[in-house]
């Protein structure tokens, strides 16, 4: 003990800043490093060294006086009120919240066995005039009574702050009568434990004569320093106050439950003014948030009190975590199709937020400019979806899925060509209208309009089948027409041949983003109707009257009737050989003749040597007389040959003659019209020619209408 008491003495100068090892600490009290920054995953853990520098004075000291004022001590009064000032000073310059008190004790025998000359204050000139108020007096004999005051001061003579660091400088010659006043060394002891009080005894002389100052100071953390000169006492006073032990303790408070810090050793006690080092492990627990910063706060504690600058902070951000993503695009698609992508985040920390989809066209193979960019938001299942896209044309395209990261999570990108789609060519529809039905020899069309597909181009090629040709094996016709932009196509007119059921198939070229497509056979029949044709033909027809009387009623004769056909046929009656009367002729023929396609009616008659010899006209000689009527679509023709007529005495054709149309003869009363020809359009178009038609109507003859080789043609249904 005096081996510590003079090291440390020898390094004190009254009147300075005391710097020593053991003494009064140069290094600047606190706690090293008093802010931890770290960065941890979960699960990780850092140990590093903490550095407690203790002051050279514990923290906010209560500090009392407690002196021996008998006649003996007078040297030691006068030694600390001359140095009152350097001692104060001193101690408020390592620890500036220090206050002090004076007491003093005498004997028992004494008027005043003890006395507080100054309560506890921070006030320097208080506890100055405090000590200076001491006068040793009395005494005279051992012991005297120490055990008292300090039971006194113990149990709240002096009024000591809260959680202060409690010293009282026990400073005498002499030891102390036990009991003391009433109070026995243990009792002392007791009370000065249950109060925190640290003793710090001077012994002068025989304070621990009788050991009782090695017991005090023993039970209650303090020191005894013995075979002190009273010129010593001041330097002892501060010797003793910079060299107690302290003890370091640490706890926690507001710290994140997903941060474990734990400190080795649980405590550690140091003189004052030197250091305690710990070994410091900071824990991230296994469940902690990435993203997150985890704080807590060590308070190391000295002698149980917690003093600015001993508080240590730590943060720990963690880390945010990397997820994977997984994507799943659509398979191929047709040009001009839907297509879209999924991702799927895993290995994250409840990954929220969005993922940006970005489709990029064929040759963009690194990913440099999109063509379409959607947005998903990330479900709780960690997927997000695109939607549907539009895609171009033929091609390979390529998805990218970026996910935006959130508070614990980075961000994170598909590599471009993980995500192909092939986009193939589209197989447009096509729709299309043939015309109406149409008569044989008219005109048809198709149209057809695609549908579907990508943007089509390109053309259409029409094939027109005849009838029969079920299969759409061999056309009879082909017409090619482009695309319009609206997607139709037109085959024109194609002339039809004969009546039947005819069949249209458009085939769409297809182009570099669509298949080329075909309407099938039997989806576009045109039906084509036949001609009607019709005719009739008679050699002779007659008729005369007079007065009422029926002179002549002959035919008409041989007559083919009124033919009506859509097929090609051919209608003859048998000839008539000979015919008397006042008509009379020879060889009367009559026929009706018709082809389907191209339609046509031809009607004939004939007869020879006819003599018409009614009562009271001029007589009539023809030999070798035709006619013939002919009607085709495209319209009608008639014709008429005579080889001899004669009225009369008056012969009008005398050789085979091809006679112009209607041509018109009067002689006397008798009108003839040669080649008559009589054009109709009901029912249909047709053409009525009668080689000579003869008629009287004369007051007093008889009335005659004679019409020889009559022809009647006619067509319906043309185009």
């Amino acid at each position: 003990m005096k081996r510590r008491f003079r090291a440390a003495l020898c390094a004190l100068t009254i009147g300075t800043v005391l710097v020593s090892t053991t003494g009064i600490a140069s290094a600047e009290p606190g706690v090293d490093p008093a802010d931890v920054t770290l960065t941890l995953s979960p699960g990780e853990s850092k140990t590093i060294t903490k550095t407690v520098s203790t002051p050279a004075i514990p923290p906010k000291p209560d500090i009392t006086f407690l002196i021996d004022t008998t006649g003996s001590m007078g040297p030691v009064i006068s030694n600390v009120q001359t140095n009152a000032n350097s001692i104060l000073n001193t101690v408020a310059s390592a620890q500036p919240d220090a206050q002090f008190a004076v007491a003093e004790y005498k004997d028992t025998t004494d008027a005043t066995p003890f006395r507080v000359a100054q309560n506890l204050t921070g006030d320097q000139t208080a506890v100055t005039n405090g000590l200076n108020s001491l006068v040793a007096s009395g005494g005279g004999d051992l012991p005297e009574a120490n055990i008292n005051g300090l039971f006194q001061v113990a149990t709240g003579a002096v009024s000591f702050r809260p959680n202060s660091s409690r010293i009282v400088l026990l400073i005498g010659d002499a030891p102390s009568h036990d009991p003391s006043n009433g109070h026995t060394l243990a009792d002392a002891i007791s009370a000065l434990q249950a109060a925190d009080i640290t003793v710090l005894a001077l012994d002068l002389a025989q304070l621990d004569s009788t050991g009782q100052a090695t017991a005090i100071t023993n039970a209650t953390g303090g020191e005894l320093f013995s075979g002190i000169n009273p010129s010593e006492v001041s330097d002892t006073i501060l010797a003793a106050l910079s060299n107690l032990p302290v003890t370091v303790t640490h706890k926690l408070r507001d710290c994140d439950s997903h941060l474990n810090v734990s400190l080795t050793p649980d405590s550690r006690t140091v003189t004052s003014g030197e250091t305690a080092t710990f070994s410091e492990t900071i824990s991230v627990a296994a469940d902690a948030v990435p993203g997150s910063t985890l704080t807590c706060k060590v308070d190391f504690l000295l002698n149980g009190m917690l003093a600015a600058g001993f508080t240590e902070s730590i943060s720990v951000h963690v880390p945010k975590v990397t997820p994977k993503i997984t994507t799943t695009p659509s398979g191929t698609a047709p040009a001009g199709g839907d297509i879209s992508d999924t991702a799927t985040l895993t290995g994250g920390f409840n990954p929220t937020g969005t993922v940006t989809f970005r489709l990029f066209g064929p040759g963009d193979t690194t990913c440099e400019t999109p063509i379409a960019t959607r947005v998903g938001t990330v479900s709780g299942s960690g997927t997000a979806s695109s939607g549907t896209v539009s895609a171009g044309g033929v091609g390979t395209y390529n998805w990218t899925a970026t996910y935006s990261g959130d508070a614990s999570n980075n961000p994170v990108t598909s590599p471009c060509g993980d995500e192909q789609v092939v986009i193939v060519k589209a197989t447009p529809g096509i729709t299309t209208k043939p015309s109406g039905s149409v008569p044989a020899g008219g005109v048809v069309s198709d149209t057809a309009t695609v549908t579907g597909g990508f943007n089509p181009t390109g053309t259409v090629t029409f094939k027109l089948f005849a009838p029969g040709d079920t299969a759409c094996a061999t056309p009879i016709a082909t017409r090619t027409d482009t695309l319009s932009g609206s997607g139709t196509a037109a085959s024109g007119n194609v002339t039809i041949g004969a009546a039947g059921t005819y069949r249209w198939t458009a085939t769409y070229s297809g182009d570099a983003n669509n298949n080329s497509v075909t309407s099938p056979c039997s989806d576009e029949q045109v039906e084509v109707t036949p001609q009607k044709l019709t005719g009739r033909a008679y050699a002779l027809a007659a008729k005369a009257s007079l007065a009422g009387i029926q002179l002549v009623n002959v035919g008409p004769l041989p007559d083919t009737g009124h033919i009506s056909t859509t097929s090609t046929t051919t209608t003859s009656v048998p000839c008539v050989a000979s015919l008397s009367g006042l008509v009379s002729g020879h060889a009367l023929c009559a026929k009706v003749a018709t082809t389907a396609f191209p339609g046509k009616s031809v009607a004939t008659a004939s007869v020879d040597d006819t003599t018409v010899g009614i009562p009271g006209l001029p007589v009539i000689t023809l030999k070798t007389i035709q006619s013939g009527s002919t009607t085709t679509c495209a319209g009608s023709s008639g014709t008429t040959t005579i080889a001899f007529l004669k009225v009369g005495g008056t012969v009008v054709i005398s050789e085979p003659t091809n006679v112009a149309p209607n041509t018109a003869l009067n002689v006397g009363v008798v009108k003839l019209v040669l080649n008559e020809q009589v054009a109709f359009s009901t029912p249909d178009d047709g053409l009525t020619v009668n080689a000579v038609h003869i008629k009287v109507d004369a007051l007093g003859l008889a009335k005659t209408d004679v019409v020889l080789a009559s022809s009647e043609s006619d067509i319906g249904n043309c185009p």
